[in-house]
Parts: structure tokens; C-alpha cells; sequence
């Protein structure tokens, strides 16, 4: 009956304390929604300096909309996964504490970016290839080259990411050059990037 009681007299309190509770809950979403938005784009991206051949080479690419559709990927959708709302969020914190680290503790020139881009597996998911490229199993039966590949991919014969088969077509276009030309020397060429590199 105490309980009761002292809900009983303090039920205006609790009352705006509930309103209260729902708008700042309301404002905290609208807020982090937001902020996932501003933040998930080649403008802020491409802030941090060292992301200038990624960005480059991002415009020149499909992706990036350089294509005859009004198509264009944003860095997010490639480089988050999109499995479920925890493993996203989770994953764009891990990546941005990553990010700031690298840039204010580490000199960022001296990474080996071709080394980094062989692990492409590591931040492009397939479930942001598969979020866009939605009926992918269907569309490419009738092309043999991509059927077979697409076929073992669907029934799980192989274990090989999206990203292995299609690091060099997708996403960032020449994007060795563009890494090359922005580091110079200290440019670290893998012997495929050499090769791929000396062609253009």
C-alpha cells in the first residue's frame, strides 16, 4: 500500500518525468541518426588528408557515380556491414577510433596501403554488396563467366568475399595510380600493383 501511496502522490512527477524521458529520447535519436548521415559520405571521408587517392579514384568509378544510371554508393555502404543495426554501429565506432588513431599517433604516409588493400576482406562487406546488388543470383545465370563463380558463392562452396574476386573493378578505379601518385616515395608497391601500375 506504500508503494501505491507515494505513486499516487508523486504521479505528476512521474508523469513529466516520462514526457521528458520520451523527447529526450526522441532528440538522442534524431541526433545519432543524423550524425550516421553526416558521417557516412566521401565529404567526410575525404577530410582526413591521406584519403585523397581513395577519394579520387572513388569519383572516377561507378560507384562513386561515374556511371549512366545516377547510381552512387556511399563509402558506408560498402565499407560498414549492413547485417544488423548492432554489428554496423559497432563496426563504424571500431573504424573511426581506428582512423583517428592512425592519423594523430602514426604517420599515415608510412602505412603499406597496396598490403592493406589485399585484405580488402576486412572492411568491404558482403552485406553491403548484397543490400544493393539484390537480385545479383538471378541476374547473372545467363552470363556463364559470372554464372559459375555466382553459383558456388550462392551455395556456399566457396568461402571467398565479394571483394577478393572484384578488388581490382570496383569501388576506387586505378586506385594503385591515384596511391602512387599521392605518396611518391613512399609509395609500396605489391609486385601485382607494380605490374598493374606500369601499364597506365
Amino acid at each position: 500500500m506504500g508503494f501505491l501511496r507515494v505513486l499516487q502522490e508523486k504521479r505528476f512527477f512521474l508523469f513529466w518525468l516520462f514526457c521528458g524521458g520520451c523527447v529526450l529520447g526522441v532528440v538522442l535519436t534524431v541526433v545519432t541518426v543524423q550524425a550516421v548521415e553526416w558521417t557516412g559520405d566521401d565529404k567526410f571521408c575525404g577530410m582526413c588528408h591521406i584519403m585523397t587517392p581513395e577519394v579520387d579514384s572513388y569519383h572516377l568509378d561507378k560507384h562513386g557515380g561515374h556511371n549512366h544510371v545516377g547510381m552512387k554508393a556511399e563509402c558506408v555502404d560498402c565499407h560498414l556491414p549492413h547485417d544488423n543495426i548492432i554489428h554496423y554501429f559497432v563496426e563504424k565506432t571500431l573504424l573511426g577510433m581506428e582512423d583517428v588513431y592512425g592519423n594523430t599517433m602514426k604517420n599515415p604516409r608510412k602505412f603499406d596501403w597496396e598490403m592493406n588493400r589485399r585484405e580488402a576482406r576486412d572492411y568491404v562487406f558482403d552485406s553491403g554488396c548484397l543490400r544493393c546488388h539484390t537480385n545479383l543470383k538471378d541476374a547473372t545465370q545467363s552470363n556463364m563467366k559470372a554464372f559459375l563463380p555466382h553459383r558456388d558463392y550462392f551455395a556456399k562452396l566457396t568461402k571467398k568475399h565479394c571483394v577478393e574476386c572484384h578488388l581490382d573493378e570496383v569501388g576506387h578505379k586505378n586506385l594503385g595510380i591515384h596511391l602512387r601518385k599521392f605518396l611518391k616515395q613512399d609509395y609500396k608497391p605489391t609486385v601485382r600493383a607494380l605490374i598493374s601500375t606500369s601499364h597506365n
